[in-house]
């Protein structure tokens, strides 16, 4: 069971006593990503949490890493659209040198020029790797078209043009207005002492004596534009297929029916598309489908690789599919093996210290609380198959529905007309 504290200062702090295992995750969340920058800073909130690594006022990039190993486990950071999170998970033991080596990382910058430099080179070969990967560039265009007018549809990265103009002062500028007490989620999961867990949080910002944070900037929830896009790429044997259309958000009533209707459209070996297109056409290897939920609003994508000669018969294939989802809804059979797969990784992930210290984390983000495994279960019973043949007619309605694609193809078969009609 979670228990939550909200200190003096406005932090955070999210407690999941574990005594049956040997370890413990401890992660601070920062209510801050991709989606709270300036359009000509895209890419901030990541380049900060690569410089928080370099240097603090206690340690050297050198120490940080010799730290870090000496832990054991893991130790690592990452950015989302709408927040940003730094973790670790060791020994029950090193409770106290994790604590004192993440808060030291996250609270108490002293990165230089150099340090950022150092990180421009490593963030623009890092955006060279993921437009060198087709399966992530054509992910990358689907959501900066769909959602090309709002914050959330902008690259988590930014782009070489927008990292480049990054300076130091841009950074600090930023750390200041976001990693605040108030802007602060502090999660920890495992075998911990709560009582210990609470006196070192407060030392910790007792050292630090941070400010309190700036309100954060409210955006109106982002609409879908409908597209279809190329990107020509000669050399590659596989062609990359990304649809999407939009979905409903993190706190939506619908959520619940929307992760059923992926499980069954592309959630697995036995979900629809993979039966239709893999299993008895061979026209990919694999196809997939996922749920992407935000604060403000959602979308869900279908993703699959194909030979150029099969790229037609493969999109004629699943817009038939989603048209006979949308028609006739889900089978019982198929909701049942939904439900019982959708509830088991919830329950199999309940046995993990770092799914368990961000899943509360999100919960605290998203609701203003920790959700019991057994409210979201219960929520899960109780979607019906009308419930999810409603959903399928809303999500499929084609007025949204959109295609990226990238490969070694001069020309789509399709345009938009042909998804509006499909549906």
């Amino acid at each position: 069971m979670t228990t939550k504290h909200l200190l003096d200062n406005g932090v955070t702090v999210l407690i999941d006593r574990m005594q049956d295992v040997r370890s413990f995750a401890l992660g601070f969340f920062v209510r801050s990503g991709s989606e709270d920058e300036p359009a000509e800073k895209q890419g901030l909130s990541h380049f900060l949490e690569h410089v928080l690594f370099k240097r603090t006022r206690r340690r050297s990039t050198v120490q940080i890493a010799r730290e870090i190993d000496r832990l054991g486990g893991d130790v690592d950071a990452f950015t989302t659209r709408e927040y940003t999170g730094f973790y670790v998970h060791t020994l029950d033991s090193l409770f106290s040198e994790a604590l004192d080596l993440l808060g030291d990382v996250v609270l108490s910058p002293a990165f230089g020029g150099a340090d950022v430099e150092m990180e421009r080179g490593v963030i623009l070969e890092e955006i060279g790797e993921a437009n060198d990967n087709p399966d992530d560039l054509v992910h990358e265009m689907f959501i900066r078209a769909f959602w090309k007018s709002h914050p959330l549809g902008g690259p988590i990265l930014g782009t070489a043009a927008t990292v480049r103009a990054i300076t130091l002062s841009d950074l600090y500028r930023y750390y200041r207005e976001r990693y605040a007490p108030g802007n602060l989620i502090i999660s920890v999961a495992g075998h911990v002492d709560p009582g210990e867990v609470l006196a070192g949080v407060d030392r910790l910002f007792r050292r630090k004596g941070l400010r309190a944070v700036a309100p954060r900037r409210r955006s109106a929830a982002p609409r879908g534009h409908q597209h279809v896009q190329l990107t020509s790429r000669r050399g590659l044997e596989q062609v990359h297929v990304c649809f999407g259309t939009e979905g409903p958000s993190q706190a939506s009533q619908r959520r619940f029916a929307a992760n059923l209707l992926d499980i069954v459209l592309g959630g697995g070996m036995s979900s629809r598309l993979f039966q239709e297109v893999r299993e008895k056409r061979g026209l990919a290897y694999s196809i997939a489908s996922s749920l992407n939920s935000y604060r403000l609003g959602g979308y869900e994508t279908i993703s699959a690789a194909c030979a150029p000669r099969n790229l037609a018969r493969l999109l004629e294939v699943t817009l038939r599919e989603l048209a006979r989802l949308k028609r006739d809804g889900v089978r019982p059979r198929e909701l049942a093996w939904a439900k019982e797969n959708l509830k088991g990784n919830m329950i199999l992930s309940l046995e993990s210290t770092v799914s368990r210290a961000s899943q509360q984390a999100r919960h605290e983000f998203y609701f203003g609380r920790s959700i019991p495994a057994e409210e979201l279960i219960a929520g899960v019973e109780r979607v019906s198959a009308d419930d999810v043949g409603e959903e399928a007619r809303r999500l499929l309605d084609g007025r949204t529905l959109s295609l990226a694609v990238v490969g070694n193809v001069p020309r789509l078969p399709i345009q938009a007309t042909d998804l509006v009609a499909a549906l």
